[in-house]
């Protein structure tokens, strides 16, 4: 079975460059770069082993091996999901599931021209401890480098097996949200290795390059690097768990073979999300008689299609509780939408941790950032984020696209579908700046700041999400269409427009908000604590009046120019197809 689906991998392989010149193209550069790849691996591996700091080698092969299965992992998912000639899917109309194809796929998988070039990259460990002259580690590696490749190999199958990529609307989605988080995560790793570096040397990446190594990803890696400097219990137990992984993760690929080969494709939606309420029918009804007035004794069953309108509709106008019972879907599974989540709660975290990672002289990176003592620029976060929170509503109306028709045809009030927006974005963004607020007062031991950062974080917040539905009126810009991909670049020229309005903006809430913040700077300065609280009322109502003047305002101009807007949209890119 393993020989045949080798065969059959690299037949359509090579029927797919005979038939046309890009696969040609693509496979030659995939060749070059492989082989590129491989090369200047295999000179890093000769200097590093010449160096003969086995403490060093071990630190660096044990985080490096760790990387390269994360990516066997990563990258799959953050390009095409994977070769659908692998999929069991593909396979489900011509052989049933079993263990033998199992296996079979797996060693089609590894005979690939990235599994190939992992399987030469797995070999350099024992170059390094050859030239250094650890023998007992070459021995070790050359037991680890089979296991590190099956490592790899089934734990990439499996995940993106599983997540169905190729397969579903929801696959997709997931691939895009990963690549998000990985871009954002991605930008941020050079500063965050760049304080610590500066904060205490090199010396500060030691514990940080030991423990990615003593991961599950790096065990097969850290294992003779263990062996050379003689921790042979450590050496031992990671080399236990690195041969148990791969087979823990086999059964675990046999279960996913067999489930997405008796599994029926389906892009729907998650129909068992609806409920059923029961309810009485009207008695007015056109269903006269005898047979009508029994039916009116009985209760009915409807779906509750979004049962948070229902929910809502008991504090606020029911055509709003509808808005924001949809929008609250778009947060949850709208890949567009859980982009913004993703960086609103990522980016700010991390760019005020990076910005303060610089310990001072004599004092370590753990004591700087320890519980109760870390700097107090980190009360910044939670403004930050109110200013963020509130400004992700700027153009809302957008991600709509041609389906803003169905507001126009129903004469949905304007204030009503901007507060219903808001509504929504605020049940999980008001939760998110009051528990970071308690969350780095506590990591800064600056327990009296709470009123006064918690204030103007919201009069930030609201008069943000009023300002944002002006804007989303009056200057709306291009967004990606439903279905594509968070990172997909804005194509009608926009962008300079996007940026210039977020200036725009922050310049106009700072000034907006400058009596919250402003008052909240004199009661910093003068040690007037027993005010704070006053600022965070202030700050309260600063934010509820901003927010009720932008709705008011942005409802009767997108009743006004709601012909217009759907006009706008339809031009941009992607969205000329009917909502």
């Amino acid at each position: 079975m393993a020989a045949t689906l080798v065969r059959l991998r690299w037949r359509l392989t090579l029927n797919a460059v005979r038939s046309s010149v890009w696969a040609v193209i693509g496979l030659l550069a995939g060749g070059a770069y492989a082989i590129g790849a491989v090369s200047v691996l295999t000179g890093g591996a000769v200097l590093l082993g010449a160096a003969g700091d086995v403490t060093s080698v071990s630190l660096v092969l044990g985080a490096l091996g760790a990387l390269l299965v994360a990516g066997w992992t990563l990258v799959p998912l953050l390009l095409t999901g994977q070769d659908g000639t692998l999929d069991p899917r593909a396979l489900a109309a011509w052989v049933a599931p079993s263990r033998t194809l199992a296996r079979g796929l797996l060693v089609a998988a590894a005979c690939g021209l990235p599994g190939l070039a992992t399987g030469v990259v797995c070999l350099l460990p024992l170059l390094v401890w050859a030239l250094s002259g650890q023998w007992a580690a070459v021995a070790s590696a050359l037991v680890m480098a089979p296991v590190a490749l099956a490592t790899c190999v089934i734990l990439s199958r499996v995940v993106v097996t599983a997540a169905g990529l190729s397969t579903t609307r929801r696959g997709r989605d997931r691939v895009a949200l990963v690549a998000v988080a990985a871009v954002l995560l991605g930008s941020l790793v050079p500063s965050l290795l760049n304080g610590l570096a500066l904060g205490e040397g090199l010396e500060a990446l030691r514990p940080v390059a030991r423990a990615v190594g003593l991961t599950p990803l790096g065990w097969t890696f850290a294992v003779p690097g263990l062996v050379a400097t003689g921790q042979w219990a450590l050496a031992a137990a990671c080399a236990l768990g690195a041969v148990a992984l791969p087979v823990l993760l086999m059964a675990l690929w046999y279960r996913v073979v067999r489930r997405v080969m008796v599994t029926p494709v389906s892009g729907s939606g998650p129909s068992h999300g609806y409920v059923v309420v029961t309810g009485k029918p009207d008695r007015s009804s056109s269903a006269a008689g005898p047979a009508g007035d029994a039916a009116g004794t009985d209760a009915v069953s409807l779906v509750d299609v979004l049962p948070w309108a229902r929910r809502l509709g008991r504090l606020m106008p029911v055509p709003a509780a509808a808005v924001a019972a949809r929008c609250l879907r778009y947060w949850r599974t709208d890949p567009r939408y859980l982009a913004q989540l993703l960086g609103l709660c990522l980016v700010p975290a991390l760019l005020v941790v990076v910005a303060v990672m610089g310990p001072a002289a004599g004092t370590s990176v753990v004591e700087h950032l320890a519980w109760g003592g870390a700097p107090a620029g980190l009360l910044a976060l939670p403004v930050v984020l109110g200013l963020l929170t509130g400004w992700s509503l700027h153009d809302d109306l957008g991600y709509d696209s041609t389906a803003r028709w169905s507001h126009l045809s129903a004469a949905l009030c304007g204030r009503d579908d901007l507060l219903g927006r808001i509504v929504a974005a605020a049940l999980w963004q008001i939760p998110v700046i009051v528990v970071s607020t308690l969350l780095v007062a506590g990591w800064t031991g600056h327990w009296r700041w709470v009123p006064v950062v918690l204030g103007t974080a919201l009069a930030l917040l609201g008069c943000a999400y009023g300002w944002s539905a002006v804007t989303s009126v009056l200057m709306p810009y291009e967004v990606n269409a439903p279905g594509d991909s968070p990172l997909r670049s804005r194509t009608s020229g926009t962008a300079l427009l996007a940026s210039l309005v977020q200036m725009a903006g922050w310049v106009v809430l700072a000034a907006v908000t400058a009596p919250v913040w402003g008052a909240g700077i004199l009661v910093v300065l003068a040690g007037s604590w027993a005010w704070g609280t006053a600022v965070a009322l202030l700050g309260l109502g600063w934010g509820l009046a901003g927010t009720c003047l932008g709705v008011h305002r942005a409802g009767v101009l997108l009743e006004r120019r709601g012909a217009r807007l759907l006009a706008t949209i339809r031009s941009w890119p992607g969205h000329d197809q009917p909502g």
